[in-house]
């Protein structure tokens, strides 16, 4: 399951619920993919977004980071 836990603009904010630590969430929009952690918001992977992009994709991830490790933690707390 994927359950998207945040859309805002273009960007598309995903949670895997059988994913790994750290804790991460999956940015998708028009066939590009980034991965960035919770804690500290940084990014992980990124695959085809451009540096302005990554940095809208941060300012995002930083405004809801505390609702994103809430939804992380709801997912992965029988792991």
């Amino acid at each position: 399951m994927t359950p998207v836990v945040l859309r805002k603009g273009q960007f598309e904010v995903v949670i895997y619920t059988k994913d790994h630590d750290p804790p991460h969430v999956h940015v998708k929009s028009a066939g590009k993919e980034a991965r960035i952690t919770l804690k500290p918001v940084e990014v992980l992977d990124n695959w085809g977004f451009r540096p302005s992009e990554i940095r809208a994709i941060l300012e995002l991830i930083q405004a809801h980071q505390h609702g994103l490790l809430r939804k992380w933690n709801e997912f992965h707390s029988g792991s």
